[in-house]
């Protein structure tokens, strides 16, 4: 027998409620859930119902079926007993449970809002504790939300849970009361934000102090026409200071509002540049709908650029007249590394008329910005300058030589590397390296190469993994047998930059892997594994040996006619002073001080290199033996963006302690006493965590400061190399 058989039971007999109370008698028929749920609906009333439950075959129901005959309780009474029911309630999930105290009145609620041992015994979540509130009245929820105590310590509601009953009220008071008594995260204030009136919007944007950028533009874009105008043209000083610029707002808008808002643009008062960027960021079938038949000539320019997908960006395009641009500064973001020469004049001249735009260049796939039209200017200025200096007659190899000693000359390595200042942008960004005249190794091997391709010599970055450098592709170098070898070597600029800029031989021109390998193992024995990639540069086999080196660097004028590198001069004076002043370590050491001052005037500048030859040369010498000596950096606690200083610690039986810091307004070395030092200097945080917080000075270890190769601004420099 069926359900419908069932049916026409119930409805001739009298006492129902004694059939479902029947296991034996229910057992004869078939029936699924629902109907079974349904013939107890119709049959049963609600007192009947809760009478079930004092059957064993109803109280070990599926839970499913069991929520369904509570579910369908009206008798609110009945039901809240049915609730309190252990014995019925067992096995029912705290969905269901939640689910059925939603249709009770809101003093009941809140009963069971106010019942921890409730709450505990059936584990329900906190989004359903959530889900319970947002079904009382409005009254009740803002009396229980500025109730901070029992939010957060009895319903443990989360920032996220707090934040989706706020917004669902109407009253801006209570929200705003709200936003101050929780410690809310700021995209939860957004969200909150946007759901208040427009008035109260904007007074918030002005009054909340943690808010970014995107924040505000993401509340600005919900107010509407009157509203968002008034504020961008009142707030002008506001908006400026925040980063926001009309134009940013509008774009985010949908193609419906942007033309509500076009329509009245000229009754703005915004600035043309800023009507000019207002309309190149419309939706593209927004532009299309204006008629432009009475726009001026400023307007009608714009409306024909067109913008990157993301409609962040104009896409440049040189053919035009560059006048066009003016003003749209901030929405030109170019990368110009691929330009012809015909491409770059043109662009110079766009540097002058859009003096704010950005540039862009490309590292491992990877986009680096920073850069700025003075900085790109500036940087081929030298670059020109540096290209023009080679000769027509020269070869690759003499072009090659030329090029990396320029780029020693002119780049440093980033002193504030490994900081927590450090900025891996502009360390990486081409063109922002070079007037700046700070990089990092991929960043310097990059400057390098795009150099190289100028002047036709193909190059490929190579990673391994701690370091960059390039691979030379088909390159011809002159033997000194007089003969040519051809194939690929390597180059490292990185490790060239000391060398270069006390003009030394470089050890990483040219060379083999087998011997960049071998130039990766430190005097201990240590391999640092910076140029192990053995899959990129086992082809990587043409090593320039030392003869054909000097003959090279030689051939272009930075070794004499003896082969002799000028780095020579620098050496044989610092032996000298040594000598002189063998028991004078004072005066000796202001001697090296001097020689390197007069060696390297911007001494105080490069100091990565300056570290090198002090360490490794000039405070190495045969009568300066101190029971410790670091250099290294630090930065002035006065300076708010923690630029990194050069200084000198020295610790002997003869001078005692001794601080001496590079002063770059002054151009020489400055000593203080200890108490002097370290009340106007501080190490970084990054480099204290490195040495579990102690400075270098205070460290027991009597031994010279070392650096990773791999992060070093070249590889060291020691007097037999330099003189070899």
């Amino acid at each position: 027998m069926n359900a419908e058989a069932l049916r026409k039971r119930l409805e001739k007999t009298k006492d129902k409620f004694s059939i479902f109370a029947n296991k034996k008698m229910l057992k004869q028929y078939h029936f699924n859930a629902k109907e079974f749920l349904d013939l107890i609906s119709d049959f049963l009333s609600d007192e009947e119902k809760n009478r079930l439950f004092d059957y064993a075959h109803f109280t070990n129901l599926d839970p499913w079926i069991k929520g369904g005959i509570i579910g369908s309780i009206s008798d609110e009474n009945i039901l809240l007993q049915m609730i309190n029911n252990e014995n019925i309630m067992s096995g029912l999930e705290s969905y269901q449970i939640i689910a059925l105290i939603k249709g009770l009145n809101d003093n009941t609620k809140l009963q069971f809002l106010h019942n921890q041992n409730f709450i505990q015994k059936y584990q329900i979540p906190d989004y359903e504790l959530r889900n319970i509130v947002s079904t009382l009245s409005e009254q009740v929820q803002e009396k229980i939300l500025l109730d901070v105590n029992f939010v957060t310590n009895q319903l443990h509601l989360a920032g996220h849970q707090i934040m989706k009953l706020v917004e669902n009220l109407s009253n801006d008071e209570v929200k705003d009361k709200a936003l101050n008594i929780y410690p809310l995260e700021n995209y939860q204030k957004v969200l909150i934000l946007k759901t208040c009136s427009n008035r109260y919007k904007m007074e918030a944007i002005l009054q909340e102090k943690d808010f970014d950028k995107f924040h505000i533009i993401s509340i600005l874009q919900t107010l509407d026409r009157e509203n968002l105008s008034e504020f961008l043209v009142e707030q002008r000083e506001f908006c400026k200071e925040k980063g926001i610029a009309p134009y940013e707002v509008i774009q985010r808008l949908d193609s419906k509002r942007q033309k509500e808002f076009i329509t009245n643009l000229d009754n703005f008062a915004f600035t043309l540049s800023e009507k000019r960027e207002i309309l190149v960021t419309l939706n593209i079938d927004v532009k299309e709908s204006i008629d432009t038949s009475n726009f001026p000539k400023e307007y009608k320019s714009v409306l024909t650029m067109q913008m990157t997908d993301n409609g962040r960006k104009i896409i440049l395009d040189l053919e035009r007249n560059l006048e066009d641009y003016k003003g749209l500064d901030h929405l030109i973001s170019e990368n110009p590394e691929n330009f012809t020469e015909e491409q770059r004049l043109k662009f110079l001249k766009l540097c002058d008329i859009c003096p704010n735009l950005e540039i862009e260049s490309e590292l491992n796939e990877v986009i680096f910005w920073g850069a700025k039209a003075k900085d790109y200017k500036e940087a081929e200025e030298w670059i020109s300058s540096v290209i023009d200096n080679l000769k027509p007659e020269y070869s690759k190899a003499q072009k090659m030589a030329v090029i990396d000693n320029a780029i020693g000359k002119k780049i440093s390595y980033s002193p504030d590397f490994d900081t927590e200042v450090f900025n891996t942008s502009d360390c990486r960004a081409l063109w922002k390296i070079i007037s700046s005249g700070y990089g990092v190794c991929n960043g310097i091997a990059k400057v390098e190469q795009y150099i190289l391709r100028r002047v036709g010599i193909e190059s490929k970055m190579i990673s391994s993994g701690n370091h960059s450098f390039l691979k030379i592709k088909d390159i011809e170098l002159p033997l000194a047998s007089g003969g040519v070898a051809k194939g690929n070597t390597i180059l490292d600029p990185t490790w060239n930059l000391t060398s270069h800029r006390f003009s030394g031989k470089p050890d990483n021109f040219c060379i083999s892997y087998e011997q960049a390998r071998k130039n990766d193992i430190d005097e201990e024995g240590k391999d640092h594994y910076c140029h192990k990639n053995d899959e990129q540069l086992q082809d990587a086999t043409l090593n320039l040996d030392e003869k054909s080196l000097r003959n090279l660097f030689t051939s272009v004028g930075l070794a004499d006619k003896e082969r002799q590198f000028p780095i020579k001069d620098l050496l044989e004076k610092s032996t000298l002073v040594d000598v002189f002043f063998a028991r004078q370590p004072e005066q000796n050491i202001n001697k090296q001080f001097l020689l390197l001052r007069q060696a390297c005037p911007e001494f105080a500048t490069c100091q990565n290199s300056s570290m090198r030859i002090l360490s490794d040369i000039l405070l190495n010498n045969e009568n300066l033996r101190f029971n410790k000596c670091v250099v290294n950096r630090v930065y002035s606690r006065n300076d708010k963006e923690k630029r990194p200083i050069l200084y000198v610690y020295v610790a002997s039986n003869e001078l005692g302690k001794k601080f001496y810091f590079a002063s770059q307004e002054e151009g020489q070395f400055v000593r203080l006493s200890q108490e002097e030092f370290t009340e106007q200097f501080e190490c970084y945080e990054e480099d204290l965590k490195r040495t579990n917080g102690l400075r270098p000075w205070e460290m027991m270890e009597q031994e010279k400061e070392e650096v990773d190769l791999s992060k070093s601004s070249g590889e060291i420099v020691t007097k037999e190399e330099a003189e070899r």
